[in-house]
């Protein structure tokens, strides 16, 4: 604002000493006066946007369409992902992810969504560089949790094979370098946020929160892609800090960027059928990019 003070003096005395005897009828005064004004008023608005950071998405997936649109998917053909009305966290529509015993794909049972375009993370999570992902989670008020203590993911960042060369589809082994568990206790549903630094490392509990069923639950995850101790997780819950700042640690097993899984997944032979609804998916440059 300072600066544009400046600039309407400037212009003042500029036209004062181009026409020091120029006199001005006071209707047009208050009409040049105004016109100066708005002038002014435009080039610190441009300067203002010019200073704030721009939001840039790189990836939406909102189920808008209708469809799956922009998505590619690990999913068996005996329960398909379905887009759906209700509920809906904004707009039209939402996903709804259901996994029953049984249901294999990919080798594993699983039903999980993948970005389609593999450009976006490929590039965007290379070593050394960032990016926020950012989407709404709902969970049934009937959802049943597997008996005894089976793991459940909700989303994983998982490993890519360290060599781009073709080669078997599923060679990429271990668990992830970054999972969202879900986990029941003491009444509660505990989403519990781990890291793994190697695929042979301890896992490490980076963030644990509660969430409520039968409503949304918003996630903005912001992760820095590096092999060394530079690397970190940050997260948010419901607008609220899940983690405790800023994580540090390795994120990639190795230079080959990791990429993300939205879903369900767990050990072959749990008894129950579970369902899990997924909407405003976002990958981007900022929290305000991708936050539902």
């Amino acid at each position: 604002m300072d600066s544009g003070g400046v600039g309407a003096v400037g212009h003042e005395k500029a036209v004062q000493s181009a026409s020091p005897s120029l006199k001005i009828p006071m209707g047009m005064s208050r009409c040049v006066a105004a016109i100066a004004f708005l002038a002014v008023f435009a080039a610190v608005l441009f300067v203002l946007q010019g200073a704030s950071p721009r939001r840039e998405v790189w990836f939406c997936g909102d189920f808008e369409t209708g469809g799956l649109g922009g998505w590619s998917w690990d999913i068996s053909p005996n329960h398909p992902a379905k887009v759906v009305t209700d509920p809906v966290r904004k707009g039209r529509y939402a996903v709804r992810i259901t996994l029953a015993p049984g249901d294999i794909a990919a080798s594993k049972e699983r039903a999980e969504l993948k970005v389609g375009d593999k450009e976006i993370e490929l590039i965007r999570g290379q070593n050394g560089r960032e990016v926020w992902y950012g989407w709404s989670l709902f969970l049934p008020l009937d959802y049943a949790h597997p008996p005894g203590d089976q793991f459940q993911i909700l989303s994983q960042w998982h490993h890519r094979r360290a060599s781009t060369a073709p080669r078997k589809r599923f060679d990429v082994t271990g668990p992830p370098p970054l999972a969202l568990y879900l986990v029941p206790h003491e009444g509660k549903d505990l989403l519990i946020l781990v890291g793994q630094s190697s695929p042979k490392a301890p896992p490490r509990q980076l963030g644990t929160r509660p969430i409520r069923r039968g409503t949304w639950n918003d996630l903005v995850v912001h992760v820095r892609s590096s092999m060394g101790r530079d690397g970190f997780v940050e997260a948010w819950l419901n607008g609220r800090p899940f983690t405790a700042g800023r994580m540090y640690g390795p994120t990639l097993y190795n230079p080959v960027p990791n990429y993300l899984r939205l879903g369900l997944y767990r050990r072959k032979g749990v008894p129950t059928i579970n369902h899990v609804f997924y909407d405003e998916v976002r990958l981007g440059d900022s929290y305000l990019a991708v936050a539902p």
